[in-house]
């Protein structure tokens, strides 16, 4: 079983190499261009092959989005709820998968933080997780070097177009690569009580609503940052790969820790999530740490007519750190928390709690509140803009 099922044009095979170097280098298995077994059929294979995928990426272009194939690959995938869409063409989805979300690479270059990318790693986070291993890339070697941080897509060629098979000894290191990684992510760490988990929904550390009574006391006394040449790493429920994941460190973000045995350790961030990373990927920061971030001052923005919402749509749309760059580093704050504060978020912060409270649409009622996809990415975002900005 692979994680990501590749369709795209032949024609487009440069492009989708890139695109599906990205894939793996993010950890994901993928199937893209594999030849055919001689005595299997072309429509056997190709269906087999989406239904064992956890995901199916279509890259429309002008040339794939006049393909039968690649049409009767997205309708495979549409039927199984795993279909990924994404154009590198100026170009709409054909009927019926117009009708349906894609991302726009057509002026994707590799960038990690490019709107469209960012669509497609989210889309495959909740079809696939981050728990896929990392195997040598089955591609065939494509005309263009593919970046490391690359995202990738693509179908599935006809099958007189299909490349050859990978030597033996290139699977051989594949699978030597897989069972290291394996063995690096999963050694076993001593038993430990889990403590309890602060869910997604908080802001900063001293703005945090008491949702944790009665959970044993921590000193978060460490400041740290990641060292993860994937740019980020996951924070989890619990000190297993396989643990749920609540939120995610960015490069150069940083958060708080404290020595413990194992080989994971309990982290609390500054918007408020607290939970387990793998040791290896914390980088503890000289000096020490801050119980809590530095505030801004200055008197509250107003917002957009009065309303106290710096950014009214930042729950529904992806932002960018190019239209972060206008603001304050007190109006990247409130534009934060005010994506909690929609969520009935209540602040334990009384400058927090009394300018929310100040209008009609802020109506708390809980210290834990959960976040959206988007609202998470925004959240990370805003914060590292905040934190540039102070």
């Amino acid at each position: 079983m692979v994680d990501v099922f590749i369709s795209y044009s032949r024609d487009n095979k440069a492009r989708v190499a890139d695109i599906a170097a990205a894939v793996t280098a993010a950890g994901y298995d993928v199937w893209w261009d594999a030849e055919l077994p001689p005595h299997r059929s072309y429509s056997d294979v190709i269906t087999e092959k989406i239904g064992s995928a956890k995901a199916a990426i279509v890259v429309w272009s002008h040339l794939s989005a006049q393909s039968e194939w690649v049409r009767a690959e997205a309708d495979v995938a549409r039927n199984q709820k795993k279909l990924v869409q994404t154009a590198i063409d100026d170009v709409m989805p054909p009927l019926p998968f117009n009708q349906i979300q894609f991302a726009d690479l057509s002026d994707w270059h590799g960038e990690t933080d490019h709107r469209g990318w960012r669509k497609v790693l989210m889309s495959l986070e909740e079809l696939c997780g981050r728990d896929a291993a990392v195997p040598a890339p089955l591609l065939t070697p494509a005309p263009k070097a593919a970046p490391a941080e690359f995202e990738g897509d693509g179908q599935a060629a006809h099958p007189a177009q299909k490349s050859s098979f990978l030597p033996w000894a290139l699977l051989g290191l594949a699978a030597i690569a897989v069972a290291l990684f394996a063995w690096k992510l999963l050694s076993p760490a001593p038993a430990t009580p889990e403590r309890p988990v602060v869910a997604e929904g908080a802001t900063s550390a001293p703005e945090v609503a008491a949702s944790t009574a009665g959970a044993p006391s921590e000193a978060f006394t460490l400041a740290a940052t990641i060292d993860d040449p994937d740019g980020f790493t996951n924070i989890r429920s619990g000190k297993s790969v396989k643990a749920a994941i609540v939120g995610k460190a960015l490069e150069g973000e940083k958060f708080l820790t404290y020595k413990q045995p194992g080989q994971w350790w309990r982290v609390r961030k500054a918007d408020g999530t607290t939970g387990f990373m793998f040791r290896k990927y914390i980088r503890l920061i000289e000096g020490g740490a801050s119980a809590a971030p530095v505030q801004p001052a200055g008197p509250m923005p107003a917002g957009v007519g009065g309303s106290g919402v710096v950014i009214p749509d930042s729950s529904e749309r992806l932002l960018t750190a190019d239209e972060l760059g206008n603001y304050s580093a007190l109006e990247l704050r409130i534009a934060r928390n005010e994506i909690f504060a929609r969520r009935g978020m209540l602040f334990n912060d009384s400058a927090l709690r009394a300018h929310f409270s100040q209008f009609d649409w802020y109506r708390p009622t809980t210290g834990n509140v959960s976040l959206s996809p988007i609202e998470k990415t925004n959240v990370a975002l805003l914060k590292s803009a905040e934190t540039a900005a102070q």
